[in-house]
């Protein structure tokens, strides 16, 4: 059946359907404006008192993901409740980030800059009101027409989760969740930063840190696993840019950045540090007199061990460190 009409919000189409629910280009005819409509679909297997609980406690996130004013986050407009709850958000004209990357596959960092500043800032700002998104991903930061990001589905992802199973909350968007996420433990800031690191690794590797074929592999892999470094996949990325990442994703919270800002600015000193660093090395004549291979052209278990015996400054000798430590848990579990 073709919905017309949801409250006083004239649905013109369906823009986007996922596990979540279904968004509508919608009219709303008292401000007259085009708006985004976002139906919540709580889990039917709930019982009746279980879901008014739900739908209460999602009254209660939007209004305080409805406080948050800030250029980088979608705009919550409205709530209501009609045959499923709904929420009424800025209408974003653009393309997610997940569409971005499936015309591209890999991003250059400096290409990637103003978009992972954009979300930085976001998730930034939205911890220094009190609120954890809990599911940042790609398909949740939306690029509008002047390439400003913005991120969308704050208040939504924690209401779910209680309305799930553990299983069933695994299957929404594994591939960037936290591990802390996963056991069902502590939720800070650290877990948004966790998966802003996946969405950074993804970008710039074209690879996913953590993949795997089926959903309960990914968790074991979140889990129990150190993520190859991103270079692996793209050999032009520095030794520094992948100490920077494998931090961001370390597996114990107190590891991590604390700040998206900091994640993005660290990446950036690294990818300078790093050409720097090859300046100097082509300028000593390696391979450029037969002397030896220039940085570029080694294989990435030589750039491995490359990344054991730089001098960097404090900021690369923190992410130097986070190498050693990832190739020491992987001769612990041999």
């Amino acid at each position: 059946m073709t919905v017309r009409k949801i409250s006083r919000y004239e649905i013109e189409k369906e823009i986007g359907r996922g596990a979540m629910g279904v968004v509508y280009l919608a009219h709303d005819p008292v401000i007259n404006r085009d708006v985004a409509l976002k139906t919540i679909d709580i889990a039917n297997s709930l019982d009746a008192v279980r879901r008014e609980e739900l739908t209460k406690r999602m009254l209660v996130e939007v209004r305080s993901a409805g406080r948050l004013n800030h250029q980088n986050i979608v705009t919550i407009y409205d709530y209501g409740e009609e045959t499923l709850p709904f929420v009424v958000m800025e209408l974003v004209e653009g393309e997610s980030l997940e569409s971005l990357r499936k015309k591209k596959q890999k991003f250059d960092l400096r290409e990637l800059h103003p978009i992972m500043s954009g979300v930085a800032l976001g998730i930034d700002y939205a911890h220094t009101m009190g609120i954890v998104h809990r599911d940042i991903k790609p398909d949740n930061i939306l690029i509008t027409k002047e390439h400003v990001a913005k991120i969308t589905d704050f208040g939504i992802a924690r209401v779910l989760d209680a309305s799930s199973t553990q299983d069933s909350a695994i299957i929404g968007s594994p591939s960037f969740m936290s591990p802390e996420q996963i056991l069902g433990g502590h939720i800070d800031g650290t877990t948004d930063i966790f998966s802003f690191g996946i969405i950074l690794y993804y970008m710039l590797a074209g690879e996913k840190p953590f993949a795997a074929s089926t959903p309960h592999a990914v968790t074991y892999k979140i889990l129990n696993e150190e993520p190859k470094p991103p270079s692996f996949y793209n050999p032009s990325l520095t030794l520094h840019i992948d100490g920077v990442l494998l931090k961001t994703l370390s597996k114990d919270p107190n590891e991590r950045y604390k700040k998206a800002a900091d994640v993005v600015g660290s990446l950036v000193q690294a990818d300078a540090r790093g050409k720097e660093r090859d300046v100097r090395f082509a300028q000593r004549g390696a391979g450029a007199d037969g002397s030896g291979p220039s940085e570029t052209d080694l294989t990435p278990a030589k750039r491995n061990v490359l990344s054991e015996i730089s001098n960097v400054d404090t900021i690369m000798e923190e992410a130097t460190s986070n190498f050693r430590k990832h190739h020491f848990n992987k001769r612990q579990k041999r």
